[in-house]
């Protein structure tokens, strides 16, 4: 196979795989995942998990170096978390076990490994980390002297695995059985012909999971995944053969320590580059969308280029839906660029800034006051949101929706889907805010009692309560008032308790009822006073023509 033709199905082969991922099962316990890293804290890394609905939070004393924000990271399932928050992850545990893989395979196949050293045992050796497990690394299987004054700790040297113990996941491996495979006439030769940055075509004998092996005028070289493409943690696998020749570039040779690096991305130009020359702030750019998480969807411009479209930013709704209700993978969109950090090699996109703001035409029909119909698009703790138009939404406070204090879920009321008449409560252009109320197309239940019973007019009641400075008594359901001690006969000089008990039917004047702090005044003493006028107006007629005085006329004229 041509590398030409290699070129053009390596994107096909990565669509595949991915959508492959997006596949996967449900989360579970001890399974390998792989996940975009969203924030980064003193404690932990927090990452969305690809391919499924899961959000999980990795030990920042996983990583040597802090993990870029949208770099990919692979890491084992630990445990779920008690609450719908995630789960716990370990990138440490998830090396160690692909790295023990890579160690299995080097040692049944004769592969070589490369190791950082990361501590001394006196006298014996050293311990080796290799892809995540420690080896070690006899004193006498070395063969590398470290100059006076240099330290070991970090040095990367290949090794060849010549034992492992797959009980404890421990192995030794060596430096000096690496080195007296290698064929000096070889590398002789090479040197002779070859030089770092020359380009060669080299043919792959070997694919492992951290890159590929090739062969290179009879010295094995290797190319590493960090430099196939521009596209970070992109699959390889698939896009190579054993037996395929590629054109590489040289990009270390150290006949030494046996090492020759190779690089096919080197071949291009790196698309932060291109980026610096042809994009700029406030520019429309198109693109393919790669994969959608909760906080936005990512678009590629070139190969190991890409941009984020946070949610915020995919349209004018306050409350906007997720990605996966507007984008698909594959798909080709057009966005704007809002941020370029070419420092960071971070690019944000928006989408909304090239519709529309549907703010900028609100229709003559949404103003304050205005009673409209619309249906409820979603219900919060703290109320439910209203379709106004399409794009924008108001809020029903939550204590906007009944008169009744009584009910304690006032959202219980309302479905999600249901189509209600709502009246607008106050539009905030600034803020893009529209505040909506229901309960205000019903009248006020204490206006309703006002005027079922103006001031003046007779009740009666029942006693609910008896307090220090008078009692309450309910005169309907649910609407209880107070009769204040000065208005019940004999004042302060009244022992409310001997004279009046809970359950005591009494008949009382309306003084004053308070519909704004939900008050009801009533007195005794006037409708005793509006008795006696009542008895002394009959006394004194001197005809039979019935007394123009109405009890009601002498309760107002006692109030005046």
């Amino acid at each position: 196979m041509s590398s030409q033709q290699d070129k053009s199905t390596f994107a096909e082969v990565f669509k595949q795989w991915e959508e492959k991922k997006n596949d996967e099962a449900e989360i579970r316990k001890d399974q390998i995942v792989e996940g975009k890293v969203v924030s980064v804290d003193n404690d932990n890394v927090y990452v969305a998990i690809e391919g499924l609905k899961q959000e999980g939070r990795i030990p920042r004393s996983d990583f040597d170096e802090k993990p870029e924000i949208g770099s990919v990271v692979t890491a084992l399932v630990k445990r779920k978390e008690s609450t719908d928050s995630g789960c716990i992850l370990s990138k440490k545990e998830a090396d160690q076990r692909k790295g023990w893989e890579v160690v299995k395979d080097a040692f049944k196949n004769n592969y070589q490994v490369s190791g950082r050293l990361v501590n001394e045992i006196k006298g014996k050796g050293y311990i080796v980390n290799v892809e995540g497990s420690e080896l070690f690394l006899p004193a006498s299987q070395l063969s590398y002297k470290f100059s006076d004054g240099e330290n070991f700790k970090g040095v990367e040297l290949d090794f060849k695995v010549i034992e492992i113990n797959e009980r404890t996941r421990s192995g030794v491996v060596s430096r000096k059985k690496l080195l007296d495979e290698v064929n000096n006439e070889k590398w002789d030769a090479l040197a002779l012909k070859v030089k770092v940055g020359d380009r060669v075509k080299a043919t792959v004998s070997k694919i492992a999971s951290f890159g590929v092996f090739c062969d290179l005028e009879g010295v094995v070289g290797l190319l590493r995944q960090r430099d196939i493409s521009y596209k970070k943690f992109a699959p390889f696998k698939q896009y190579f053969t054993i037996g395929q020749e590629l054109e590489l570039e040289v990009l270390e040779m150290d006949k030494e320590n046996n090492k020759l690096a190779l690089g096919l991305k080197q071949l291009y130009e790196d698309p932060w580059v291109w980026a610096k020359r042809s994009l700029e702030k406030d520019m429309v750019i198109r693109g393919t969308v790669t994969s959608l998480t909760n906080f936005g969807a990512f678009v590629e411009l070139k190969e190991g280029l890409e941009g984020l479209i946070h949610t915020s930013e995919l349209t004018w709704a306050k409350k906007p839906p997720h990605p996966k209700e507007l984008l698909k993978k594959g798909q080709e969109v057009e966005a704007l660029i809002l941020d370029i950090d070419f420092d960071s090699r971070r690019l944000s996109l928006g989408l909304k800034q090239l519709q529309p703001n549907p703010w900028d035409t609100l229709g003559p029909e949404v103003r304050v006051g205005n009673v409209l119909t619309g249906k409820i698009t979603g219900i919060t703790k703290y109320g439910a949101f209203v379709e106004v138009e399409n794009g924008i939404e108001g809020l029903v406070h939550i204590s906007d929706i009944t008169w009744d204090e009584k009910q304690k879920n006032p959202t219980s009321l309302l479905k999600k889907g249901e189509e209600v008449k709502y009246v607008i409560l106050d539009i905030n252009f600034d803020a893009q805010r529209i505040s909506c109320g229901l309960k205000q197309l019903q009248e006020h239940p204490y206006e309703a009692l006002r005027n079922r019973y103006p001031v003046g007019s007779v009740v009666q009641g029942k006693i609910k309560s008896i307090v220090d400075f008078g009692m309450f008594v309910e005169i309907e359901p649910g609407f209880e008032g107070l009769v204040h001690i000065s208005e019940i006969p004999g004042g302060k000089d009244t022992n409310l308790a001997e004279s009046y008990k809970p359950g005591d039917i009494v008949k009382c004047a309306v003084v004053k009822i308070d519909s704004k702090n939900k008050k009801i005044s009533l007195s005794i003493k006037d409708f005793d006073k509006a008795l006696e006028r009542e008895e002394m107006a009959k006394y004194l007629k001197t005809s039979d023509t019935p007394s123009r005085e109405s009890l009601g006329s002498f309760i107002n004229s006692s109030l005046k």
